[in-house]
């Protein structure tokens, strides 16, 4: 099965924005950070995108197996592998979380932070906090420790189902699988609507919008069902459409995201379903992304740089531990340093931190599970020659 370097590449690239996303997040009152929503740096700074982008390229990724015709995917293989790879460095994360409030979270911190700051880390730490984290199972508080672990719980749910979501669109055309993505994003909002959720927003553990969210591994893995086709069909344009295809994308994936809040502006009007329209956007915009970079030799050829497929390679840990690093170093030394060297000294560490865990958790959690589920194959080879 053919691995996509450029995918990983181009998901360090998203995490790292992320990254400049919670660097910045922190601050309340600075106008000109708002002012870059609207202007092409938004990119750099488009959080939500980017794990729109994750999610897309989880889809993508994960489904190729199922379109191999040299040999039928193990489903119980399938989950051992993805709890180890995605799980295992999740609990880890957990912990060092845990760890890092315990050591350096103190209350009453100087204003001048933004509401996002002050609910990281101000839940007080309990049994059924952890418990939450830990079984992931409905809404929680998944700010309270690591602002980022929401879309984690999303990530673990979704495998659960992946398998047999692939009997769907597999079978299917695109059209009737859109149909569905379009059906369970409605389905979310309804039920979110009559349930009356503790936590309604999307953005959060909210076991309903997960509905929402799988529409977009959907459209990642018929990204990858029609990938020969979508890739023939953009390097048959002129050089001149490949560009244009590919500014398309960039805009789209850049904006879309805001044009909930410029609507409400506009119109006075409001609703979540104004947010989970914005999600088909940007997923439409990282469709477009990643077709154009796979038909571009020139831009994968960019991507397999290697400082940028070692960003890709530790972007899964940097997901996790740059706002544990982030909040340790602004409590550890808030009125000790001036900001851009607390600010620098926690890019520093987060980086540091992504790469030890890459090297000493993540590996290590892959290598478990290929080794689990191996074992019945080799076993079985064994008793072959045997015979």
């Amino acid at each position: 099965m053919k691995r996509y370097h450029q995918l990983d590449s181009l998901r360090g690239l998203a995490a790292l924005t992320v990254v400049v996303h919670h660097f910045a997040f922190i601050f309340a009152g600075l106008l000109w950070l708002d002012a870059l929503n609207y202007t092409p740096l938004r990119i750099f700074k488009a959080g939500h995108e980017a794990v729109i982008f994750f999610f897309v390229l989880s889809g993508f990724v994960l489904s190729l197996p199922f379109y191999s015709d040299g040999q039928k995917v193990n489903i119980p293989h399938f989950f051992i592998k993805r709890l180890c790879r995605i799980y295992i460095p999740y609990i880890a994360a957990v912990g060092f979380s845990i760890a890092a409030y315990l050591a350096f979270y103190h209350p009453g911190l100087d204003s001048g932070f933004s509401s996002f700051f002050h609910d990281v880390w101000s839940t007080p730490l309990s049994f059924w906090l952890i418990v939450d984290h830990l079984i992931l199972l409905g809404s929680f508080k998944d700010y309270a420790l690591d602002p980022v672990l929401w879309s984690l719980s999303v990530e673990l749910r979704v495998s659960l189902v992946f398998p047999f979501i692939m009997l769907f669109i597999k079978r299917f055309g695109w059209k009737s699988n859109v149909a569905l993505g379009i059906l369970l994003s409605g389905a979310a909002l309804l039920l979110n609507n009559w349930a009356h959720p503790a936590n309604p927003h999307p953005i959060s553990s909210n076991l309903y919008f997960t509905l929402h969210y799988i529409s977009f591994f959907i459209l990642g893995a018929l990204l990858a069902k029609y990938r020969v086709n979508l890739i023939s069909s953009v390097m048959r344009l002129s050089v001149a459409m490949k560009y244009v295809l590919l500014l398309s994308g960039l805009m789209v994936y850049t904006y879309a995201g805001i044009g909930d809040a410029v609507v409400k502006r506009l119109f006075s009007g409001g609703g979540v379903w104004l947010s989970l329209a914005a999600d088909w956007g940007i997923a439409l915009g990282v469709c477009i992304l990643i077709t154009s970079t796979l038909s571009s030799p020139r831009i994968s050829g960019l991507l397999e740089h290697k400082p940028i497929r070692f960003l890709g390679a530790i972007s899964y840990s940097l997901y996790l531990y740059h706002s544990v690093a982030l909040f340790s170093c602004i409590y550890a030394f808030h009125n000790l340093l001036p900001m851009w060297a607390t600010l620098s000294i926690a890019l520093c560490l987060s980086l540091l931190a992504s790469s030890l865990s890459y090297y000493c958790i993540e590996k290590p959690s892959m290598a478990l599970g290929r080794k689990w589920t191996s074992r019945p194959l080799r076993k079985l080879k064994e008793a072959k020659e045997a015979v």
